[in-house]
């Protein structure tokens, strides 16, 4: 009732029905003689201007609800209907001023969706906070790496959330924005170091609205550098060794002993060996570079596994029955544990050759009192596992992750003399397995207790069926 009394129309027919009192009382007697005449006036004006108002009435209610409807970011294009010229100008005015800015929040919402769509898939970490140091955003990538979720993190202060309060205030972080590198374990548990980048998020006026901080994951980074300066050390030391042997030897029969033929032959020849390990080292080294840079080019061929692990079993038997050291002066037994079907794999006979051969060659070096090395072959889904099993000294389950790692020894086996090599052989393994699109792993209940060596190889029943089927077509 009350939005009626404030209408166009209420408001034009009490102007309406003053105009004509103020009309009928100006000439009063006349007026009153005529008087039906002059009600008759009165009601055909009187419809007349609720015609016209209510039509303007329309029109300007069309424009409130069309200007709301803007407002609410939706615009309505239905016929407005007639009125004035000017009404229907400031209509037009109203239908392009909706399409500007249905327009423009059109692009701004795109712009967002973008910008969500890069900060949700941005490998950096990304955390906004407002002027008082709350934090207000975080993509993906920071709540992975804090270990949190998007509603424990919103509304805590940054320097408490990155646990760096002892050392720096919000305020602190707006005035010298630092560089700076926390340790902490991210969602999988696993221990990593950030790298944070603070930058001022400012608003066009120049006024401070927060602060951005970028957290970058330095974990592989400080790994590589790590592994390439333990990488320089090791060679370094592992070199230095022998050639100091050598130069001592050398000396040695530089001052006399090559008079003495026993000594001088004995010094040779220890020589000779150090020399041949540093070769062997170096061979290695120029192997795993090429394999670092992808220049190993694998010779591929289909072949029967089970008939390329008898014949690499078989040899290796023969060298333990003809061969006689110090390092497998003790009996080994190399058992079969696989049947005799074919399973039909395409790899490099020689690359997987070498891996058999470290793998069996450690098990005899590491097991000095001989026993049983067992060589397992399983068909799975998608690949085929070999294991060789051995009864030797063992490796603590610290050591069983690091073993693959260059130049890595157990203490054991670095204590043992006997054993030299050159640290680098399960490496080697380890990437010929991995370019043939397989896995290396080794497992051990602990010191004493023997190992157990396992790689995959990709395999296909489907393909293994085929080959069985052309041996059969040959034979």
């Amino acid at each position: 009732m009350i939005k009626f009394f404030n209408s166009m129309i209420f408001k034009g027919v009490v102007a309406h029905l003053l105009l004509f009192v103020i009309l009928f009382m100006s000439n009063f007697d006349y007026n009153l003689i005529h008087l039906s005449t002059f009600i008759g006036y009165y009601l055909f004006s009187l419809v007349f201007v609720l015609v016209f108002l209510n039509q303007q009435h329309r029109m300007i209610v069309n424009v409130s609800k069309q200007m709301n409807d803007i407002k609410n970011g939706y615009l309505n294009r239905d016929k407005i209907p007639k009125g004035t010229s000017k009404i229907n100008e400031l209509y037009e005015e109203i239908l392009k001023l909706g399409e500007d800015i249905v327009r423009t929040q059109n692009n701004l919402e795109n712009q967002r969706n973008q910008l969500d769509s890069i900060l949700a898939y941005m490998v950096d970490g990304v955390i906004a906070t407002d002027r008082r140091g709350n934090i207000i955003m975080a993509n993906k990538s920071a709540l992975h790496y804090l270990n949190t979720s998007n509603e424990l993190l919103m509304e805590k202060n940054i320097v408490d959330v990155l646990k760096i309060a002892d050392q720096y205030n919000f305020y602190d972080l707006l005035e010298k924005e630092p560089e700076i590198t926390i340790e902490t374990h991210d969602a999988g548990n696993e221990s990593i170091s950030l790298h944070i980048k603070f930058a001022l998020f400012r608003r066009e006026s120049g006024f401070i609205s927060g602060i951005i901080a970028v957290l970058h994951d330095m974990t592989k980074q400080d790994k590589a550098e790590r592994e390439r300066r333990l990488f320089v050390s090791n060679v370094s030391h592992e070199l230095r060794t022998p050639l100091t042997s050598v130069k001592a030897y050398l000396e040695a029969l530089e001052d006399g002993a090559i008079d003495d033929k026993e000594t001088a032959s004995s010094f040779i020849g220890v020589s000779l060996t150090e020399t041949n390990r540093m070769i062997r080292m170096i061979s290695d080294l120029l192997t795993l570079s090429r394999m670092d840079q992808d220049r190993i080019v694998l010779n591929k061929e289909i072949i029967n596994l089970i008939a390329f692990l008898d014949y690499q079993i078989n040899r290796l038997d023969q060298i333990l029955e003809t061969e006689s050291n110090d390092l497998i002066s003790s009996n080994f037994t190399l058992v079969r544990k696989y049947s005799d079907k074919p399973i039909w794999v395409e790899i490099d006979t020689d690359k997987i050759a070498q891996v058999i051969d470290n793998i069996i060659g450690n098990a005899i070096k590491y097991s000095p009192k001989g026993g049983t090395i067992t060589i397992y072959v399983e068909t799975r889904e998608r690949d085929v596992l070999i294991s060789i099993k051995d009864e030797g000294m063992g490796i603590p389950k610290s050591d069983l992750l690091k073993i693959f790692d260059r130049f890595y020894r157990v203490d054991n086996a670095s204590r043992n003399s006997k054993v030299g090599g050159t640290g680098l052989g399960l490496s080697i393994v380890h990437d010929i397995v991995k370019i043939h699109g397989g896995t290396i792993f080794a497992s051990s209940e602990g010191e004493g207790k023997g190992t157990t060596f396992s790689f995959t190889l990709p395999y296909s029943s489907e393909t293994s069926e085929y080959w069985d089927d052309a041996a059969d077509d040959f034979e």
